[in-house]
């Protein structure tokens, strides 16, 4: 198996049975370790993402042919983060507003479809939201204040994932007024809650 980080041959001292998961687990640290972190992997020409990347983490590497690396900056990193929640969850604020009034005129035929794909953007939107949080929590993403500010970090809405699994319950019962009310009355407030959350990170700045 061939191992490129950043275009340039790695070695790594890997067992004859060594697992994809632990090849990336190795190179990794061999990243941290230059004060980068990764941004994408390649593998046999194929982008591999985090749900796949757990899916293929006991796969034995010597099926694999060729594995590529793309590192960036913990800053850099960070602000494609924001800048992609942000643009996420205004993307999710339309189709909301879109959904509950079709779903307020009673038009399901309307809002099923919009309503399946907003779904998946929430959840998509949720675990980004969480790995940003925690990622300046544990120092991942260290915060710096710019000189003469006294702004502090605001805390990020709660009940993230009560809400979303509360929104799925009340789908399978078909309750759609229920379903209108739950994206109307905590959905919403929960998006715009994030949104500010993410602006003011971006204002607050990061080192």
């Amino acid at each position: 198996m061939r191992l490129r980080i950043d275009g340039r041959d790695v070695s790594l001292d890997l067992s004859a049975g060594s697992t994809f998961g632990a090849v990336l687990a190795e190179a990794g640290r061999k990243v941290a370790s230059e004060g980068r972190v990764v941004s994408r992997i390649v593998a046999d020409g194929r982008e591999i993402s985090t749900r796949f990347e757990r899916e293929m983490a006991d796969r034995p590497v010597a099926g694999i042919d060729g594995i590529e690396i793309s590192t960036t900056t913990p800053d850099a990193l960070f602000r494609e983060a924001l800048d992609g929640a942000v643009d996420l969850s205004l993307a999710i604020r339309r189709d909301v507003v879109t959904i509950l009034s079709s779903l307020r005129a009673g038009d399901l035929a309307a809002a099923g479809p919009r309503y399946a794909t907003c779904i998946e953007s929430l959840g998509t939107f949720f675990q980004l939201a969480g790995a940003v949080f925690n990622a300046i929590g544990t120092g991942v993403f260290p915060l710096a204040v710019r000189p003469g500010s006294a702004r502090e970090l605001p805390s990020p809405p709660s009940a993230t994932a009560g809400i979303l699994q509360r929104l799925l319950r009340t789908q399978k019962e078909n309750d759609w007024n229920a379903v209108a009310d739950i994206l109307e009355r905590e959905i919403l407030p929960n998006i715009d809650g994030w949104s500010v959350f993410f602006k003011a990170l971006n204002e607050i700045g990061a080192e």
